[in-house]
């Protein structure tokens, strides 16, 4: 009953709360979860109740682990985005099952792939998850691929034995490298719809039993709805995103392509500076995430700006420059406003980085940036990374007063602006990696 009356209480609140239909959509997958991980706390808490009758000594564990079950129900919902629910399981299953890592793997092209998406360890695996980051694994004829279309839940002890004599798969070669000894790979799916695969590791082998089996099961609909609404979430917000972006991309007479290769040189540069830099600690794969996510908006305050102005064949008076300028100061306030609005609702930030990218992004190493003059670390990482990565493309691309550049004179101009307008140590890995900024550019160019 008391597990009901919560469930009334967050109903009222949430409706209270998301009364418009976009945001009720997730609101009523959060109490579907509620209802479900409800049911699987009474069957592991019946369960419990039968072992504890033939062991009395296990009677104030099952009491505990069950009150930290209820605890999930109350605090998941409150969690605004995918990685901070990852966080929460990882913090809240630990009385459950065992792990060092959790790891999850998302279905791309239409379940022909999965994607390693999110991470989180204890600090005793290494190298996960950055190792597995965003890359993409086709599934056809793995055994990842039968777990998801069986709902198999795949138990291994030894990942050691188990793959000797099989095929080497670059995954399974990280995983190890990185500590991992044994697995549980529960996969993720809401009828017929794959969401994906989680994966609860440790560094010890032979450790999972079928108890811990039998709890993942219990909860594995539970933890894909509730990932499935923070997806939905997500993707609803990229794509408001990409709108914004894409209307000021489109007064300034660019194709649009723009603001996808920004992304993309972007999430290489936080990977370069997370291999080797002393910013390594400040790029986290949530955060290399979320600068590709929010890079494009680094021009939405052009809506803002005259066409007179913006599209002006010739060079720009002092007083147009002045303009033009403002920009930086029109795409901060947008954001702002949504931001605060957003606070207000729900006390989470969601436009935070991008503010920070739209505000700063030309602002300039050595003080002479605008709209602020800041210099140095004054500067926010995100909006200097996006500098790089703006100017680079500028150079690079094709606009209607000007032909591309090639790779070589562009990262030649990168690199002699170095300490005066973009970063030292950003401009640094670059130029330490130019082969892999080469191949992306090969990979990003438009066919002419």
């Amino acid at each position: 009953m008391q597990v009901l009356f919560r469930f009334f209480k967050f109903s009222a609140a949430a409706a209270h709360r998301y009364g418009n239909g976009l945001i009720a959509y997730a609101a009523v997958l959060s109490a579907a979860f509620i209802i479900l991980l409800a049911a699987a706390i009474r069957l592991y808490r019946k369960n419990k109740t039968l072992a504890a009758k033939s062991n009395p000594r296990d009677t104030s564990s099952t009491n505990g682990k069950t009150e930290g079950l209820i605890s999930l129900i109350e605090n998941l919902n409150k969690n605004a985005s995918f990685s901070e629910a990852l966080g929460f399981i990882f913090k809240s299953f630990a009385p459950f099952v065992p792990y060092n890592y959790i790891g999850v793997a998302l279905v791309k092209n239409g379940s022909s792939s999965l994607e390693a998406s999110f991470g989180i360890s204890d600090g005793t695996i290494k190298g996960l998850p950055e190792g597995l980051m965003n890359k993409q694994y086709n599934l056809s004829g793995t055994s990842l691929e039968n777990i998801l279309k069986t709902g198999t839940v795949r138990v291994i002890n030894d990942l050691k034995s188990y793959v000797k004599g099989r095929p080497a798969k670059e995954y399974n070669n990280i995983i190890l490298k990185a500590g991992v000894r044994s697995s549980i790979s529960l996969p993720l799916s809401i009828n017929d719809k794959h969401i994906g695969i989680i994966f609860f590791s440790s560094n010890q082998k032979n450790i999972y039993t079928d108890e811990h089996v039998k709890f993942l099961k219990a909860v594995a609909s539970s933890i894909a709805i509730s990932f499935d609404k923070n997806i939905f979430v997500n993707n609803l917000l990229y794509s408001s995103i990409l709108a914004l972006a894409k209307l000021a991309e489109a007064r300034d007479g660019e194709t649009g392509d723009h603001i996808f290769r920004i992304g993309s040189y972007c999430e290489l540069i936080c990977h370069l500076l997370r291999e080797d830099s002393k910013y390594k600690d400040a790029i986290t794969p949530e955060y290399t995430f979320n600068i590709k996510r929010f890079s494009p908006m680094h021009d939405i305050g052009k809506v803002g700006v005259r066409d007179a102005v913006l599209l002006k064949p010739g060079k720009l008076t002092e007083a147009e420059f002045e303009e033009m300028k403002q920009h930086t100061i029109y795409g901060a306030k947008v954001l702002r406003a949504a931001e605060d609005n957003i606070l207000y609702e729900s006390g989470r930030s969601l436009f935070g980085l991008g503010i920070e990218i739209a505000e700063n992004h030309h602002e300039k190493w050595d003080g002479t940036g605008y709209p602020y003059g800041k210099k140095g670390e004054e500067i926010p990482l995100s909006a200097r990374i996006v500098a790089v990565a703006d100017v680079f493309d500028a150079l690079t691309s094709k606009r209607p007063y000007k032909e591309p550049l090639s790779f070589d004179e562009s990262l030649k101009i990168i690199i002699e602006g170095s300490g005066s307008h973009f970063d030292p140590e950003i401009v640094r890995v670059i130029k330490q990696n130019k082969d892999r900024l080469f191949e992306l550019y090969n990979s990003l160019k438009t066919p002419s």
